[in-house]
């Protein structure tokens, strides 16, 4: 089991659609590869945490460091784990704009507990901890 974080900005802000459909299109993929994972998403700021079979986690970060839609994708962590931090999760997801998302199946709020503490290994706690940075420095008083 292998698990990367990496962060980028969307070239142009992403419209309400255009999030729905990535995350539509992030969520069959991952599926089908077996990746779970969580994208959190503010004003044109992506931090994504995926996992699943290492050769798989690299060649979908691979392709999505070659998407035109983002730029400065840089990788933060990519390592082995025991076990995922987001098993049921084909792609959880959030947005600053909550209100338009609750609908969204998989919507997740990352200021609840339960969201950024899901059991965790050792060595998956790094993850849990980016996620909270980013929630924490992009989304005041969330």
């Amino acid at each position: 089991m292998y698990q990367l974080v990496y962060l980028s900005s969307a070239v142009e802000l992403f419209r309400e659609e255009e999030l729905k459909d990535l995350l539509a299109t992030s969520r069959l993929n991952n599926e089908k590869l077996h990746v779970t994972g969580m994208l959190l998403y503010h004003e044109g700021n992506f931090i994504q945490v995926l996992e699943g079979e290492q050769q798989l986690v690299m060649n979908l970060y691979h392709k999505i460091a070659q998407d035109n839609r983002h730029r400065g994708v840089i990788k933060l962590i990519g390592h082995p784990i025991s076990e995922r931090s987001f098993p049921d999760w084909s792609m959880g997801f959030k947005t600053i704009t909550a209100d338009r998302y609750k609908k969204v199946i998989g919507y997740l709020n990352p200021s609840k507990d339960e969201m950024l503490h899901a059991p965790e290994a050792a060595e998956d706690k790094a993850a849990i901890s980016l996620l909270k940075i980013f929630t924490g420095t992009n989304i005041p008083n969330f």
